[in-house]
């Protein structure tokens, strides 16, 4: 079991890393109520980010959310700072997310989602088709 979780973190850790190679990591300050993320892109041109650290909280969870654009070349660029409001601090960095844009607007999508995608959308046209047969028998 301890196998199978390991390499089911490791492949979501492969398919952040395939997104045109742009990384950020959420890291919990020594105070546990700072979080800050850090970017670096490797690419030549600025890529629009978005970053979810997700944190664990005595008791729940909660997201720090950062969106700015990356310049390209950027390493270990400080993309925003976040201070835990209220009572509570955080305990930890549960995960984080990396979604990234081409200058173009253009989603970057690890390799194993384009797959998916395109399994998705067979299925749905499927059901759809499916769903559009049994209405004309209805009808008849």
């Amino acid at each position: 079991m301890k196998i199978f979780i390991l390499s089911g973190l490791l492949m979501c850790a492969a398919g952040v890393a395939v997104a045109a190679d742009v990384t950020a990591i959420c890291k919990l300050g020594d105070d546990k109520r700072t979080v800050t993320v850090a970017f670096t892109n490797p690419e030549s041109k600025t890529m629009q980010c978005e970053v979810n650290c997700d944190m664990a909280l005595p008791g729940g969870f909660g997201t720090v959310v950062c969106v700015k654009p990356v310049p390209g070349g950027a390493k270990d660029q400080v993309m925003c700072t976040d201070v835990s409001k209220g009572s509570a601090a955080w305990v930890r960095v549960k995960g984080t997310e990396v979604n990234c844009r081409d200058p173009n607007g253009t989603p970057v999508t690890p390799a194993d989602d384009k797959a998916e995608e395109e399994e998705s959308d067979a299925l749905i046209k499927k059901l759809q088709k499916q769903g559009q047969d049994f209405i004309d028998r209805q009808k008849k």
